[in-house]
C-alpha cells in the first residue's frame, strides 16, 4: 500500500504478487487445494495485469482470476441449492454491475466483452456461494472481492479516480486475506 502512495511502480511489481503469495502460503496443507491453487493463480493474475502491455493482458489476467473464483466456488464446500434471500441480492448486484459497465464494455472487443460478463456472473456465484455456507470469513472475502472487482472495473471500463488502484487493492488483500484464513489448518494459523 506504501508503494502506492509513493508511486513506487517497481516496488509495486515486486510486492502485489509477493504479497498474494504469501497469503497463499498457509493454505499449502490446507483442507482445499483449490483454495491453495486460486491463490497461485491470483499472483498470475496480478502478474498479468502489471505487464507493460496491460490492453494485451487484460484477457490473461482476467482468465486467471476467472480461474481462481471458480476454484473458490469448488472450495466451498456446500452444495449449490436455490434460496432466493441470498440469490436475489447477488443477482441484482450482477445486473447492476452489467447496466453499469455496459457503456464501457461494449467499446472493447468481444473477447472482453464475454470475459467481462462471464466474470460478473462468476463473482457473483462465488459471493452467493460464500452466503450458503454461513462461514464469515468466506462471506466477508467473496464480499470484499465484489467491491474490489467493481472498482477495478469501473476504474478501467468507465471513470478513473486516484483513490481506485489504493481502493482495488485494500479490498483485493482483504479479500484474499480473508478466503484463505478459512482454509488454514489450526496448527498453522498460530
Amino acid at each position: 500500500m506504501v508503494a502506492l502512495c509513493f508511486s513506487w511502480t517497481n516496488v509495486k511489481y515486486v510486492l502485489k504478487p509477493t504479497v498474494t503469495l504469501l497469503i497463499a502460503w498457509p493454505t499449502a496443507k490446507g483442507p482445499s487445494r483449490a483454495v491453495f491453487i486460486g491463490l497461485l493463480l491470483s499472483a498470475l493474475g496480478d502478474t498479468f495485469l502489471m505487464l507493460p502491455d496491460q490492453e494485451a493482458m487484460f484477457i490473461p489476467g482476467l482468465l486467471s482470476f476467472l480461474a481462481a473464483h471458480i476454484l473458490y466456488i469448488t472450495a466451498f464446500d456446500i452444495p449449490l441449492h436455490v434460496s432466493w434471500a441470498v440469490a436475489v441480492p447477488f443477482g441484482i448486484f450482477a445486473a447492476t454491475m452489467a447496466a453499469n459497465l455496459y457503456d464501457g464494455v461494449e467499446k472493447e472487443d468481444v473477447a472482453v466483452q464475454i470475459g467481462v460478463a462471464v466474470y460478473i456472473f462468476t463473482i457473483a456465484l462465488m459471493a452467493y456461494k460464500a452466503a450458503l455456507t454461513q462461514n464469515t470469513l468466506l462471506i466477508a472475502g467473496s464480499l470484499f472481492f465484489c467491491v474490489s472487482d467493481s472498482i477495478l472495473a469501473w476504474d478501467k471500463f468507465l471513470v478513473s479516480y486516484p483513490w481506485c488502484e489504493f481502493g482495488v487493492m485494500l479490498t483485493y488483500y482483504a479479500a484474499q486475506l480473508c478466503i484463505a484464513m478459512a482454509y488454514v489448518p489450526p496448527n498453522e494459523a498460530r
